[in-house]
């Protein structure tokens, strides 16, 4: 019944479009307007003949495309799985050229199941979306090479911060998979909370959280100092 579990959406002011991440067809769609769907990010497995279409074709560095097949593309690139916060990247989009940020949580990647569930991961990921030519890049990526530990079944945030040129991923609910991942013993959540240097895979910050767990994490900025002494 909720085929589409849309939980984020994004306004593009360019062309007047709307970006929504719809978790349960591990798609992330900007739809016009009018209606229309202007372009899907996301595997080209199962869509219609019309809205296969619309599905953006992965390409490498140079714009020379990558082959898939199942799910699974060569070059590193991946798309994005029952995934979170697709949101557009203001400050680094012009023209066509659209920088969109995703929290891909990871499950069911591939369309499949893994028969080992440590094998699943998150991670957080930048892509470049060429709109006129229909083609995405992936530039960026944080997660993957830390593997299960910071695996998040749901929810999670990834989102670009410009007055540092950062990257802020909350892997909200890392250790929850439990049993109903695969995995026996009692649930121990431990989110992290992580701030990358754009283009690093290091952690500038990084806070782990014990037996506790949140949906999104949210930078908040003082324009004055704190004054504990005011009342």
């Amino acid at each position: 019944r909720n085929w589409a579990h849309v939980n984020s959406i994004d306004w593009d002011a360019e062309d007047d479009s709307i970006i929504v991440s719809s978790r349960h067809q591990s798609a992330v769609v900007k739809i016009g307007r009018d209606h229309e769907v202007k372009w899907i990010l996301s595997a080209p497995n199962g869509w219609s003949e019309k809205m296969r279409t619309k599905v953006l074709t992965p390409v490498d560095k140079d714009g020379k495309p990558l082959k898939c097949r199942l799910g699974q593309c060569e070059g590193g690139f991946d798309w994005t799985w029952t995934q979170h916060t697709g949101w557009k990247i203001d400050e680094l989009s012009k023209g066509d050229t659209l920088y969109l940020s995703v929290f891909d949580n990871g499950d069911g990647r591939a369309l499949r199941q893994p028969e080992n569930p440590n094998e699943k991961y998150s991670r957080a990921v930048i892509y470049k979306i060429d709109q006129k030519k229909m083609t995405v890049e992936q530039v960026y990526e944080v997660g993957k090479a830390e593997g299960h530990e910071y695996y998040s079944p749901v929810t999670g945030l990834a989102e670009y911060m410009p007055d540092k040129d950062s990257f802020v991923v909350y892997y909200s609910t890392s250790g929850l998979s439990g049993p109903s991942g695969g995995m026996k013993g009692p649930i121990k959540p431990h989110p992290y909370l992580a701030e990358y240097k754009f283009g690093s895979t290091e952690p500038s910050v990084l806070i782990r959280f014990q037996d506790t767990m949140g949906y999104q994490a949210w930078p908040f900025f003082v324009e004055k100092a704190f004054n504990p002494t005011v009342k």
